[in-house]
């Protein structure tokens, strides 16, 4: 197995989490409102729910930022590209940085908030000023999270890598709000 196809089922890894993850925060924080909030609000239920929103939260802008790391110990996007030059795949290389370059700057202010809010909780600023400072809206984190998966798939296809890839629709979406409607209905 070649360096670039180790890295590459590392990535699958990462953006099936990142996707999943924001998918599940995403309705929580906003599809399920204010339909289930009574149900999310539950004496039963309620610690889950706060539990499972911030959970998903930093879990999601774990596996992205994971993905973006330029540490050359870790198997990301950076690694990914340089293992496929070395491997005379300079082509599928270069798709990868050209499908991804416009979204570094937004991909700088992730790694900045993960460095000072979700991995590390900075003293000298609050979290809702390290959240105003980068200026991430939710639509943009998750046109990061399709971009980076849309590039790890192809990679993965370029490889010759057809199954087990990162899934490409709204599936952890629709389990999510299929979960809130059963105990909305066992509530009834």
């Amino acid at each position: 197995m070649t360096q670039s196809h180790k890295i590459v089922l590392r990535l699958i890894e990462e953006g099936t989490k990142a996707r999943a993850h924001f998918q599940i925060w995403w309705v929580l924080r906003s599809l399920a409102l204010p339909k289930y909030h009574s149900t999310m609000s539950e004496p039963t239920y309620i610690d889950f729910f706060h539990a499972a929103n911030s959970g998903h939260y930093a879990l999601f802008f774990l596996a992205l930022t994971k993905i973006f790391d330029r540490d050359p110990r870790v198997a990301g996007i950076k690694a990914l590209k340089q293992a496929l030059r070395a491997e005379g795949m300079a082509t599928v290389a270069f798709q990868i940085e050209r499908e991804l370059k416009p979204f570094e700057p937004y991909v700088t202010k992730v790694m900045g908030i993960r460095n000072r809010s979700v991995v590390h909780n900075e003293h000298a600023i609050s979290r809702d000023q390290v959240y105003k400072l980068n200026g991430i809206t939710s639509n943009r984190l998750r046109d990061i999270i399709d971009a980076a998966c849309a590039s790890i798939n192809a990679a993965a296809s370029a490889l010759g890598i057809s199954e087990d890839t990162v899934f490409e629709d709204d599936r952890a979406e629709r389990a999510t709000l299929s979960l809130l409607e059963a105990l909305e209905r066992g509530r009834a």
